[in-house]
């Protein structure tokens, strides 16, 4: 059964394939003064269109590209995942670097790789069937260095129930140069140390219990900006040569007295990447109404070389980048925290065997850049 995942392309292909079954308001009046109701034309997305995402910037590696096929919006999941193809990218000056897949429809660059600051790159895909696609050019500029990262604790209940929200605000403060016409971005990514690479569950008497085997290797679980927290784009329209403050980067949750690790990227992005994001971030945010923007020019930068009337989704970014590490003290928390289940060692007699830790999106062996702990 394979498997599906949500991204922001995934969220544009949904909403617009959600779009063709909304019926505006006004509809409704005429179906409720006629006795014949009014059945509207229910299309979908056509299966297989392509959708993708990635971005590479001036930092070492790995980065990565991730491909996957829409689905019709009847199906119960959104996307399937476009494996077996071959990715690479091309500078202007001709060099290649290619992309190697490490789970079915990701792809990464070596650690080493990084981009090159003023160079050109193009992404270049080949799907295991044969059609190939590119994307436009895109031009990797300086970014601006982060001038602080700092968090705040805050906590307000969750509605209808006697518990907390709990959790550490992380901001940074930065500043625009004098330059008019600087667009930017800002991704995350947490790592979390993990002790059970993989679970068993024992049943007795209706009572269900979680027993987990130990990893193998050291393993991290990752989990990144999704949706629309990975929509945090703006442009110096408005504030150049400003300082920005208090951009708010995301929330770290208070479920341990841990150390919570995150990677924070400050990205300097074109002009057509930042239209691209905001238009995403308003389609993903109004309510499918009739007077919402219309979805259907939101293509990204993608093309099929294959048939020039295929339709491609998602953007492939090159971008200037400002990474660093932070670290959220959470002895610093109030309370007890909002603890996590965990499973419990397995009691099997001998121990059972060690489980791998499995590349994927959601985890990795490659040990996080800053990682001292």
């Amino acid at each position: 059964m394979p498997r599906f995942y949500k991204t922001l392309p995934d969220l544009l292909a949904r909403r617009l394939s959600l779009r063709r079954f909304l019926v505006p308001p006004l509809l409704y009046v005429g179906v409720m003064a006629c006795v014949t109701p009014y059945q509207p034309e229910t299309k979908s997305l056509p299966n297989k269109i392509l959708i993708v995402d990635g971005y590479i910037t001036n930092q070492l590696g790995p980065h990565q590209v991730s491909l996957t096929y829409t689905a019709d919006y009847t199906n119960a999941s959104v996307n399937f995942r476009a494996d077996k193809a071959t990715v690479y990218l091309t500078d202007s000056t001709g060099k290649r670097q290619d992309f190697l897949e490490v789970s079915p429809g990701l792809y990464r660059t070596p650690a080493s790789f990084s981009g090159v600051t003023g160079q050109k790159y193009k992404l270049n895909i080949t799907l295991a069937d044969g059609r190939k696609y590119e994307s436009t050019p895109e031009t990797i500029t300086a970014a601006p260095p982060v001038l602080k990262v700092y968090d705040e604790y805050t906590e307000k209940p969750v509605i209808g129930t006697k518990t907390f929200d709990k959790g550490f605000n992380i901001y940074l403060d930065t500043k625009d140069p004098a330059t008019p016409g600087d667009y930017y971005r800002w991704r995350w990514t947490n790592f979390d140390p993990v002790i059970f690479c993989n679970t068993r569950s024992v049943t007795i008497r209706n009572n269900t219990t979680e027993y987990g085997y130990y990893c193998c290797q050291q393993c991290w679980d990752v989990r990144t900006c999704a949706g629309p927290a990975c929509l945090n784009a703006t442009s110096d329209e408005a504030i150049n040569g400003n300082a920005i403050s208090r951009q708010f980067i995301l929330r770290a949750p208070f479920e341990s007295f841990d150390r919570y690790y995150v990677e924070i990227e400050q990205l300097a992005i074109s002009r057509a990447a930042y239209v691209y994001y905001k238009t995403i971030g308003n389609l993903t945010s109004n309510n499918g109404g009739i007077f919402d923007a219309a979805p259907a020019s939101v293509r990204g930068n993608m093309k099929s070389l294959t048939n020039p009337d295929e339709p491609v989704f998602g953007f492939f970014s090159a971008a200037g980048a400002q990474k660093l590490p932070y670290v959220v003290d959470r002895t610093r928390g109030q309370g007890a925290p909002n603890i996590r289940v965990q499973p419990l060692p397995d009691p099997a007699t001998p121990p059972p065997p060690c489980a791998a830790c499995v590349e994927s999106d959601f985890r990795t062996r490659i040990k996080p850049r800053w990682w001292t702990f």
